[in-house]
């Protein structure tokens, strides 16, 4: 038997917690970011974009994983990955394409640091759900 999708939902709220958190360094550390050459602006929608689709690839295997079969929870796993590399790529891909000669090289390192939090983030949660299904069975 399965957890409900709500308590599901409420395993993911590191995932928020992380949101919160780096956008709050975000705007404390403004100063500092900027004596290092960072660009701000770039770090908060690095931020929300990889908030964006963390939620989407999490929500997407939530209901992947009421599904039986490890194929099922595998795709899903792929899809989500697929969700938030080819969204963080174009994002980057645009970015440069729009500044050329202004973009900030030590903004995108930061954004690239935010998709490894997110990652482990997610990966985390994600266990700690698929270990209480297991454990429900």
């Amino acid at each position: 038997m399965s957890t409900p999708l709500s308590d599901r939902l409420s395993q993911l709220a590191p995932i928020a917690f992380l949101f919160a958190l780096l956008s709050v360094l975000i705007i404390l550390l403004e100063s500092s970011l900027h004596q290092l050459g960072v660009d701000g602006r770039v770090l908060h929608g690095a931020n929300m974009l990889l908030f964006i689709t963390a939620g989407l690839s999490s929500l997407l295997l939530l209901l992947q994983s009421k599904k039986s079969g490890g194929q099922a929870l595998l795709k899903s796993i792929y899809g989500g990955f697929m969700i938030r590399f080819f969204g963080i790529a174009l994002a980057a891909l645009i970015y440069i394409l729009l500044k050329r000669k202004e973009v900030n090289i030590p903004g995108l390192i930061g954004g690239a640091i935010f998709y490894v939090l997110y990652w482990v983030v997610e990966i985390r949660s994600l266990r700690k759900i698929l270990k209480s299904d297991s454990g429900h069975a």
